[in-house]
């Protein structure tokens, strides 16, 4: 179709969409169907802005003013919903006295979601007692549901007429006792690089406990730092005592020790077991709902706007070990990654790569990265040990560019170009090749062959002899094969670093 058509097409369904509104309105005029029309017309404003228009322009106040009064209390619900919709910032009065009269529990967090698109400042301290009033009673259990969701709704908007004050990380010189997560197997990669502190290694992290966290938070081999969470009790997969037992531990000594500022803290939950996805969701929503009832709100789930989570790793025997994550903590060893794609290496893997590397590099070596993507491994090349010079090369123009910022942010010096890998060529031969290689993606075994073969070939007219070369590959029988093929190229290490997904580092020489 082209685009005389579809313009025509788009006009065709704007001006059904207008009818459909009218009909609509109509219909509501005459207070036929009320409760229908009504859920018609919300669905008719999401998806098309000028049946918005129409409705503002076609209806009256009066109408919404007398829905905001209907007897019918789900009318009552839809039609604040619409008033927030359609901006009508004149009917805010109308709405915030109706939720102020409401008595049904059900309808009232409606009248907030609606106000939040509007300017409610003059409302502020109204609001506020409003809150504080919720927060000091003690509903009976079939309200409670109701309660916590006007208490959300109240405290978005609040939040949206005071701004949000987030706290700061104030905790490095407390004794504290974190894990580091590590990919299973290289924990001790990490614990040699911890100093002036108590060190246990596990098969996937590194416990930790000392004075001084600073220098702890560079170290580059590490995915994630967990501070762990002392209960009385273990915590079981029940939902309400789950809540109760981490209140009852330290959670909230760790907050107000690593947290500069007062409650309440926002948070988000996340496991890590083998229960199934509906069933993991359904227990982290009552466990969050528990903690934010029996914390006094001290503590308030938020899906976005977060500073903290709070993690259960399931062990063997069912039960939950909790852990705190805080996001308010600057981790600046990876501050360059400002641009990265989805098939980017995590940089702490590109880390933990190089660290394996390093009886290998040189600090006169010239470096190539054949797939240089955004630049993550070139970067922590450089990070891991001096180099002379360094190289990127990559087809994705966008890719080249995040290299080239990345590179900025990070205060190095790599020279990146925007070509295919197998019609490059470089003057000098390199003393390294480093390289993340490319997904399969949808070659075909064959295919996946010819290109493993094809990459060996450009590689040995690039490499210097005695030259190294760094391959992170889950094709690692296509790299075996080619080393039984091509003499030239000697195996001197092989790690299998993700048994799971069959990832393996080869670490190959040019033979003289």
């Amino acid at each position: 179709m082209d685009i005389a058509g579809c313009q025509h097409l788009e006009n065709q369904v704007k001006l059904y969409m207008g009818e459909k509104m009218k009909e609509e309105l109509a219909a509501l005029k005459e207070q036929r169907d009320v409760r229908q029309n009504l859920i018609r017309m919300k669905e008719l404003v999401k998806e098309d802005s000028s049946a918005k228009k129409l409705l503002n322009a076609e209806s009256e106040d009066s109408l919404w003013e007398g829905l905001l009064q209907h007897e019918d209390a789900k009318v009552r619900k839809n039609t604040a919903l619409m008033i927030g919709e359609l901006g009508r910032n004149e009917l805010l009065e109308a709405l915030f006295s109706a939720y102020k009269k409401e008595q049904q529990l059900f309808v009232k967090s409606s009248y907030l979601k609606a106000m939040q698109k509007f300017d409610c400042s003059s409302y502020l301290e109204q609001l506020k007692e409003i809150y504080r009033t919720l927060l000091e009673e003690e509903p009976p259990e079939e309200n409670k549901k109701h309660i916590r969701q006007e208490l959300r709704e109240l405290e978005i908007l609040l939040s949206k007429e005071e701004g949000h004050k987030r706290h700061s990380f104030c905790g490095y010189d407390i004794e504290s006792e974190v894990v580091l997560t590590t990919d299973k197997g290289y924990a001790g990669i990490t614990a040699e690089q911890v100093k002036n502190a108590r060190v246990s290694v596990s098969s996937t992290g590194v416990k930790v406990r000392t004075k001084n966290l600073k220098p702890v938070t560079h170290i580059r081999t590490f995915r994630e730092m967990l501070f762990g969470i002392h209960c009385k009790e273990k915590i079981e997969k029940e939902p309400n005592s789950a809540a109760g037992r981490l209140l009852e531990g330290d959670l909230m000594e760790l907050l107000s020790q690593h947290l500069k500022g007062q409650p309440p803290y926002y948070f988000r939950m996340n496991i890590l077991s083998p229960m199934e996805t509906e069933e993991k969701n359904a227990f982290l929503k009552q466990v969050a709902a528990g903690l934010e009832e029996k914390s006094g709100r001290r503590l308030i789930n938020s899906a976005n706007d977060y500073e903290i989570e709070i993690r259960f790793i399931q062990s063997k025997d069912g039960t939950f070990q909790p852990y705190l994550k805080f996001y308010t903590m600057p981790m600046e060893r990876f501050r360059y990654r400002k641009n990265a794609l989805p098939v980017s290496i995590h940089p702490a893997q590109a880390a933990l790569l190089m660290r394996l590397t390093l009886p290998y590099l040189s600090e006169d070596a010239c470096v190539l990265d054949p797939f240089c993507g955004v630049g993550t491994m070139l970067i922590e090349r450089k990070a891991a040990y001096p180099a002379k010079a360094l190289y990127g090369v990559d087809t994705y123009g966008d890719a080249i560019q995040g290299a080239r910022e990345n590179t900025e942010l990070a205060g190095e010096n790599i020279h990146y170009v925007h070509r295919d890998f197998f019609d490059f060529t470089h003057r000098d031969r390199f003393d390294e090749l480093i390289a993340n290689m490319p997904a399969k993606g949808k070659k075909t075994k064959e295919e996946q062959d010819a290109f493993y073969r094809q990459f060996f070939e450009k590689a040995g007219t690039l490499l210097k002899k005695r030259g190294i070369m760094v391959l992170y590959t889950n094709e690692t029988g296509f790299v075996k094969k080619q080393l039984r093929l091509h003499r030239e190229f000697g195996l001197l290490k092989e790690y299998c670093i993700r048994e799971k997904e069959g990832y393996c580092l080869f670490i190959i020489e040019t033979k003289e």
